[in-house]
């Protein structure tokens, strides 16, 4: 399996992945390329909540839902929370639709929906069941990931009818264990959760009493652990990648005051 780069017609700039490039099903995990946002922003943030100007913000994500075949405002987001909280849109006029709620998980049955999770280094994880054609989309940030929400985001496309054995799962951009370096603070609830989880945590050659993560490694196996089979990591360090992807990690080691969002996006057209 593997990754494909895309710059739509209308400017956005995304990376695809073979396992979900299926019938029906249109997917990207975008780069910050090809929007219009400035400074610090530059320039296809999608984040609401960042300190960007609202209607740039606005228009990135509506350019980003055409770029993927969508109409405009087909576009369904959350306020995520760094929790295991997923819900469900099971018709047209769902209140997931037109407002965001806090969670971090989506699942939808329903065509035309592009559900979309954003990130600056936090896993997005992408989900699709081909044979029923309902998807799945969440933000898998340590918390979110060590509380269940990959497992619950599976769980619920299979409480609509997703065949668990079917369902593709890809692990999109996110801050690489060779770049994320953590203490006590992530270790000592991710072993309490998960013992086995140690084998994602390399000891830091140049910093004593910390650790290099591996979140897209625990991801897969949050994945596995849900029974999914077929999932796979799509290996690109938001951190190091400064040309391709916002790093919140990033922004912070260079002092600057806010960094621009990333947005993954499924749907079934």
């Amino acid at each position: 399996m593997s990754t494909q780069f895309h710059r739509s017609e209308n400017g956005p700039a995304y990376f695809a992945h073979d396992a979900l490039q299926q019938d029906g099903i249109s997917h990207g995990f975008f780069t910050r390329q090809g929007g219009i946002s400035s400074g610090l922003y530059n320039s296809l943030n999608c984040g609401l909540g960042s300190g960007d100007e609202r209607a740039s913000a606005e228009a990135n994500r509506s350019a980003v839902t055409t770029a993927l075949g969508f109409q405009s405002d087909a576009l369904a987001g959350l306020y995520q929370i760094h929790s295991a909280r997923c819900l469900v849109i099971d018709s047209p006029d769902s209140p997931y639709l037109t407002t965001r709620h806090e969670a971090d998980g989506l699942v939808t049955n329903q065509r035309g929906i592009a559900l979309g999770v954003l990130s600056a280094d936090c896993a997005p994880v992408l989900m699709a069941c081909p044979q029923t054609g309902i998807v799945g989309a969440c933000h898998a940030g340590w918390r979110g990931a060590v509380s269940g929400i990959i497992q619950n985001t599976v769980d619920t496309m299979c409480s609509l009818g997703a065949l668990r054995s079917d369902i593709q799962l890809v692990v999109g951009p996110a801050i690489q264990q060779q770049s994320y370096q953590v203490s006590a603070a992530l270790t000592e609830p991710l072993l309490s959760a998960h013992p086995a989880a140690e084998c994602f945590l390399q000891p830091d050659s140049t910093h004593r009493d910390k650790y290099l993560f591996d979140l897209p490694g625990f991801a897969l196996s949050c994945a596995a652990f849900a029974g999914v089979e077929n999932a796979y990591i799509m290996a690109k360090d938001t951190y190091a990648e400064p040309d391709y992807f916002f790093s919140y990690r990033r922004a912070t080691h260079l002092q600057e005051t806010d960094s621009g969002r990333l947005i993954s996006i499924i749907g079934r057209l």
